[in-house]
Formats: C-alpha cells, sequence, structure tokens
C-alpha cells in the first residue's frame, strides 16, 4: 500500500446496540493468544479436523505397527493414546461432564489391563484385534467429545458481517472511507465547541454513520465483484464474450461514481461545519472582547485627570452583534443541508 494513503478505521454497523458495537471492535483487533489455564474453546470446525487429524495418525501408526512388529506394539500406541488423550480431555474445562466422566472410566480401566498384557499374563498370541477394540474406544471418545463440547464460534466470527476492514476495501477507495471519518471527526470537535443547542449534532453523526456503514458495505461488495469480473475478462476466449461481460463493468463504473458523489455530499457538509464551527469562534472571541472592553475603559476613566477621553464601545458591540449574525446564518445553512435535512 501506498504511505501517502492513510488507512480509514474500520467500519461497524450502527444498527447494534452500544454493547454489541464494543464487542464487534474487537474484530477489528489482531486475535490474541489464547488463555491459559485449558479455557480456551475452540470453534466446531476446528475441533472436527483436529479430532480427525489426530485419529488418522493414531489408526496410521497402530495398522503399521501391527504390520511389522505384532499386536504388542500396536497395543502399545493404541493404550498410550487413548491414556494422553483422556489426560488432556479431564483438563479442559469445555468438555462436556458426561464424557469426561466417560473418558476417564476408559482410560482408568485401559490402565488397569496394562499389566496383564506388559507381564505376559494373557496368552502369547491373542487375537490381533484387541489393539482395535482400544482404538474404537479412543474413537468413540474423541467423538462424543467432539459433539458435545462447548465449542462456540468466537467474536471474529460472530460479528464478522457486522464490521468491514480496511482490507475489506480495494486501496484505491480507501481515500473515500478517510473522508467520511474526517467529517465524522469534525462533526464531534463541532459537537464540543457548538453543543447542541445550534446545531443538533447528535443526529448529525448519526446519520453519518449509517451514511459511513452503507459506503464501506458497498466498497466492499464493488472490491469483490470487481475482482469477479476481472478473472472473467480476463478468461473471456472472444470479443463477444467480452462484449457479454460490458454491462457489468458499466454497473460498477456507475456504483462508483454513486458512491464518490454522495462523498463529496458528505465532505461539503463537513466544510459547511468547519465553517459555523469558525464563525462561532470568531463570535465568542467577539463577544470577549466586548465583555472585557469594559475593564478597559474603566482604566481609562481612571486616567481622566490626563486629559484622556473614554472610548466609545458602540462599535465594537456592533462588530460582536455582527459575527453572532454570521454564525447563526452558517449554524442554519448547516442544518439545513441535504444530508442531516432528509437523513
Amino acid at each position: 500500500m501506498r504511505e501517502d494513503v492513510i488507512r480509514p478505521r474500520p467500519v461497524i454497523d450502527p444498527a447494534l446496540s452500544d454493547r454489541r458495537r464494543e464487542e464487534a471492535s474487537r474484530v477489528a483487533e489482531p486475535p490474541g493468544p489464547p488463555p491459559r489455564g485449558g479455557g480456551y474453546a475452540e470453534t466446531r470446525p476446528r475441533r472436527l479436523s483436529d479430532g480427525g487429524v489426530h485419529l488418522l495418525g493414531v489408526g496410521f501408526t497402530t495398522t503399521l505397527a501391527l504390520i511389522t512388529a505384532g499386536w504388542y506394539l500396536g497395543m502399545v500406541i493404541a493404550s498410550v493414546s487413548l491414556v494422553a488423550y483422556v489426560a488432556v480431555l479431564a483438563f479442559r474445562r469445555d468438555a462436556h461432564p458426561a464424557v469426561r466422566a466417560a473418558g476417564a472410566a476408559a482410560g482408568t480401566g485401559t490402565l488397569a489391563a496394562a499389566p496383564a498384557w506388559l507381564m505376559d499374563v494373557v496368552p502369547q498370541d491373542p487375537s490381533p484385534g484387541i489393539p482395535w477394540v482400544v482404538f474404537g474406544v479412543l474413537v468413540a471418545v474423541v467423538t462424543a467429545d467432539t459433539l458435545t463440547s462447548r465449542a462456540r464460534r468466537t467474536d471474529r466470527e460472530r460479528y464478522r458481517e457486522h464490521v468491514v476492514l480496511p482490507e475489506d476495501v480495494s486501496e484505491g477507495d480507501h481515500a473515500l472511507l478517510v473522508e467520511v471519518q474526517g467529517t465524522i471527526d469534525l462533526v464531534r470537535g463541532a459537537r464540543a465547541e457548538l453543543g447542541g443547542e445550534s446545531l443538533d449534532t447528535d443526529r448529525a453523526l448519526a446519520v453519518l454513520h449509517e451514511q459511513e456503514w452503507r459506503i464501506a458495505s458497498l466498497l466492499a461488495r464493488q472490491r469483490e465483484l470487481r475482482r469477479s469480473h476481472l478473472r472473467r475478462w480476463q478468461r473471456a476466449v472472444s470479443p463477444r464474450v467480452r462484449e457479454a461481460l460490458r454491462p457489468q463493468r458499466e454497473h460498477l463504473h456507475a456504483v462508483e461514481e454513486a458512491v464518490r458523489a454522495r462523498v463529496a455530499q458528505i465532505t461539503e457538509y463537513g466544510r459547511l461545519v468547519e465553517q459555523a464551527v469558525e464563525a462561532h469562534r470568531e463570535w465568542e472571541q467577539c463577544q470577549e472582547a466586548v465583555d472585557s472592553t469594559a475593564e478597559y475603559a474603566e482604566h481609562l476613566a481612571a486616567a481622566g485627570f490626563l486629559g484622556t477621553r473614554s472610548a466609545d464601545v458602540a462599535g465594537l458591540a456592533a462588530t460582536a452583534a455582527l459575527a453572532r449574525q454570521v454564525r447563526d446564518e452558517r449554524v442554519s445553512r448547516l442544518a439545513g443541508h441535504s444530508l442531516v435535512a432528509h437523513g
């Protein structure tokens, strides 16, 4: 990405409640390490994938051991795998209590039966299917754990559709979002200076956040459709195919122009906000000058014995009144802007 282009902030769906907006804002943050103490709850697809890989590895190793070294090594591998999984299961907080208890019983039974075949109490040539019985118990425990564990979707998965990240938008469109967010920042600053009496900044911010979300969603969808169109265009085998794809390009261009027009309208509103804030500051400074002039007049009156005549402050009062009139006109023009007036 070019260094001269500022990345926009993540955009969160304004329809969410305040609590859910706070949770959704964490989607934009890079995922941190899982919490210690076994409290990390994986998602169910991840749990299914891990369980399948674990069973595949144990099954392959057991089969290879039975073929090359006989049932004894296969029994060792299957038993150790079952006991190890059950031991991990006992310390996982997201495991179902019933599955944890069944796993503990299976692991205890396996350990209790181990001396019988480790010390040659069983016949020298037992059935080769015994290791597969232990492996079957392992499959049952893993399957039950996968299906009953309190696996849940992470915040990133739950709120992903309610957040538009900078990487969801083409770099060429980042500047559009930055302009909208810059206007939002201007209105926030105006709320601190103008307050709610002269300008309904709360309503203006609600409208701007809604516009920000709609524009960000359109730009994210625009990126997806633009890429799909480009792939079709590059794979086109004839000019006739490219001619059939031309309406898609025209639609994409029309959407781009509509977004730019709306961003320009929002930017114009931002300029009016700046003018209103500047006029408000001008009026405040003029009013301050009028209010403080009496002090100087008294100071001048105290020097009357020098023959100096007192200054007339009527001109300053007129200046302050004019500044207030300019301020009120610009605020009225801002309040009547179509972006806020019609939402």
